[in-house]
């Protein structure tokens, strides 16, 4: 009888080992399954622009055209609102978005905007009118157009301006390359370019 008992409890213990050995080989297979999901994930949601889809994400190296139109008209909007009494906020705001080399020319621009508006006395308010988009893929450049309108003394004046953007997306971080400003409402975009080529 202790025998019958002996062996009864020693098939017991194997079958507990065997279903520990197999739970123990389900977990690293589920372990390893997780870590190569994590080194080949190329989507993630990393920031939240003003006018960006909730559902926006952002890869790697891409980021989809709406959620770049988004960011961009964010930040063309924080560089017409520059003035003297935000611009040191507006300078951190910006630096996050441009590379270190365009950042420190757009820095130096916008200190001796200020420099400039305080010597002129004209301590007014600034705000951008967002009126059209457009992304080039032959020049692989963003143009975004609207209204900057300067206000003081009552007074609102709008100017319309283009900015042209060079971006591209780095680490999941959209990064401005290069930045053009200039008065008037057409883009200078490949078929601007085009069009300048025949008429000669």
């Amino acid at each position: 009888m202790e025998a019958g008992f002996r062996a009864t409890t020693l098939s017991e213990a194997n079958h507990h080992i065997r279903q520990l050995l197999w739970l123990s080989i389900g977990l690293v297979v589920i372990t390893l399954i997780l870590a190569v999901c994590l080194v080949v994930q190329s989507k993630i949601v990393i920031l939240q622009a003003p006018g960006m889809l909730n559902d926006a994400q952002i890869e790697k190296n891409a980021m989809d055209k709406s959620s770049q139109r988004a960011v961009l008209i964010a930040v063309t909007s924080n560089l017409s609102q520059v003035n003297p009494g935000n611009y040191e906020y507006q300078k951190t705001f910006l630096q996050s978005y441009f590379a270190p080399e365009a950042y420190t020319r757009i820095a130096k621009d916008i200190d001796l905007h200020v420099k400039q508006l305080i010597d002129q006395r004209e301590l007014g308010s600034y705000y951008f009118v967002f009126k059209k988009y457009e992304y080039d893929p032959k020049m692989n450049k963003h143009f975004v157009q609207g209204d900057v309108h300067t206000v003081n003394a009552a007074k609102d004046t709008p100017e319309p301006y283009v900015f042209e953007y060079d971006m591209r997306i780095e680490n999941y971080r959209p990064v401005i390359i290069d930045l053009k400003l200039y008065k008037g409402d057409t883009f200078h975009n490949s078929a601007f370019y085009a069009s300048q080529e025949s008429a000669k």
